[in-house]
């Protein structure tokens, strides 16, 4: 349960987690010194002596309030170990997005990286601020007690620290348990997520086709099988915590019954102390036994938390590992602005899509690419800017085209008047016009009416450069961009 590597993540953790286990350990003392008094109080009434109720009073006040400042500074040390993680892990996260570039996306899905930053983070968090706290505090507050007790019985004590490794070893049951279902948790809530972002994303697309229910029947259908695995793991969860309970409880009589027969044998006496303490040493074992298993059962209770946030940690370190974008970050000659896709090769999964493309975008003009769809104009938009990487030939300060700031060189405008009405779709195309005089502009559409001044276009089929040249030249080719020109402005006219 503890990794290793986890303790290295965020600077200042060991730090952090030591003074809380040590302030949390001095009000173990100071507890083990209330319990202490309050049994020499109760060996005073049994006995018969008058107690000095005032001395007993301020002791048992005393210690407490040393406690409870112990606690509280502890608690304090805690919080800041859970902003300081869910800080410089959020900070460490999005800075790889950046150094990575626009191409992220094919590291980790965007939905994934939302979820892993928010919900994986938090996880983390509490497993950093929980957990790790709470296993080094539960062994040195075990053998603590333990070290106490044998001072009073040796024979209870034993069986106590045989008994004690119960509780991990019911943790370490679960674990094996819960390793399948929290796998599949986290499978099931990454899949929700990423419906979810592509609905909505798409949902003016979907609205459009009215392919809105559909994906909704598919929402509500990942959703109930994120209900049934988050259902499965808090079951999983309670079954886990009622069989540490009953191990607790369990161990808390078998040393309560250890520490009765060994008072009938006369063998339980405090050390150090003159008379009779037989009936002292037994009020006190018996209001250590009740300390004795609560920080193992806590620790029982924050296993499952442990578990999601090492499962969290993996897909985390496993984006972090992953290799940066050298060009993100280097400087740019902006003399001039003309990119060039020379003998370009994409694949997807392992298939062929783009073939041997040859493109050129000029400074300052208007070039569109056009196509039915799927053909391969996002893919090459996204090549461009760098959503994309991992092609085969060249694009040539493809990096000015990645750093698209408040006043690019370059805009790339993919299928930008989809969706809106004619009369905005004719304000947009009038303004790109009106910039192309000192921009660089690719235009990505199927709609052919709105590349009708482009000074070149690129038409394409089947990941191919079928035609290209000026509208004019394409319509008196009198070919297939002449042909899905002719048919979209008939079906415009028939809408009319």
């Amino acid at each position: 349960m503890l990794n290793s590597e986890l303790l290295f993540y965020v600077q200042g953790t060991k730090k952090n987690i030591f003074f809380n286990v040590f302030l949390r350990w001095l009000a173990l003392l100071m507890n083990i010194m209330i319990s202490l008094s309050v049994a020499l109080f109760l060996n005073d009434l049994y006995t018969g002596k008058p107690p000095s109720y005032g001395w007993y009073f301020l002791s048992v006040l005393s210690f407490w309030g040393i406690k409870f400042l112990l606690e509280r500074r502890a608690e304090l040390f805690g919080l800041q170990l859970s902003e300081d993680v869910k800080i410089e892990l959020r900070k460490r996260f999005f800075k790889k997005i950046i150094s990575i570039g626009p191409s992220y996306g094919q590291k980790m899905s965007t939905s994934k990286i939302m979820q892993l930053s928010g919900e994986g983070i938090e996880q983390l968090q509490t497993y950093y601020s929980g957990f790790m706290p709470q296993l080094f505090y539960s062994i040195s507050a075990t053998s603590t007690m333990v070290l106490v007790i044998c001072f009073i019985n040796v024979k209870t004590s034993i069986v106590l620290l045989l008994l004690s490794p119960l509780i991990p070893l019911v943790i370490m049951i679960g674990l094996k348990i819960a390793k399948k279902i929290l796998g599949k948790y986290w499978k099931s809530y990454f899949s929700l997520g990423n419906i979810f972002l592509d609905s909505i994303q798409g949902l003016t697309m979907l609205k459009s086709y009215d392919a809105d229910g559909k994906k909704h029947n598919q929402m509500n259908l990942q959703a109930e099988d994120f209900r049934v695995k988050t259902m499965k793991l808090l079951r999983s969860q309670l079954n886990s915590i009622n069989m540490m309970d009953m191990v607790a409880f369990g161990g808390l009589a078998a040393g309560l019954v250890t520490a009765l027969y060994q008072l009938k044998e006369n063998k339980v006496t405090m050390l150090g102390m003159d008379g009779d303490t037989r009936l002292l040493g037994m009020f006190f074992i018996i209001l250590l036994c009740y300390e004795f298993f609560v920080p193992l059962r806590i620790l029982g209770s924050l296993f499952h938390v442990a578990m999601n946030g090492i499962w969290a940690s993996t897909f985390i370190k496993d984006f972090l590992d992953a290799p940066v974008n050298n060009e993100s970050n280097r400087e740019i000659n902006h003399s001039n602005h003309n990119i060039s896709i020379k003998n370009m090769n994409f694949s997807y999964d392992d298939q062929p899509f783009l073939t041997n493309l040859d493109m050129t975008f000029p400074h300052h003009k208007i070039t569109s690419i056009v196509g039915k769809s799927g053909c391969g104009k996002s893919t090459i938009a996204n090549l461009l800017i760098g959503t994309v990487t991992g092609y085969d030939g060249s694009i040539k300060r493809l990096s000015i085209a990645r750093a698209l700031l408040q006043d690019p060189e370059i805009l790339i405008f993919d299928e930008a008047t989809s969706n809106i009405e004619e009369e905005s779709e004719e304000i947009i195309m009038n303004l790109i016009r009106k910039i192309s005089n000192r921009k660089t502009i690719i235009i990505i559409s199927h709609r052919l009416s709105n590349v009708l001044q482009s000074d070149y276009i690129y038409f394409m089929a089947n990941g191919k450069v079928e035609e290209e040249g000026s509208h004019s030249d394409l319509m008196i080719a009198q070919k297939d961009y002449a042909a899905l020109y002719q048919y979209q402005k008939d079906l415009e006219q028939y809408a009319k």
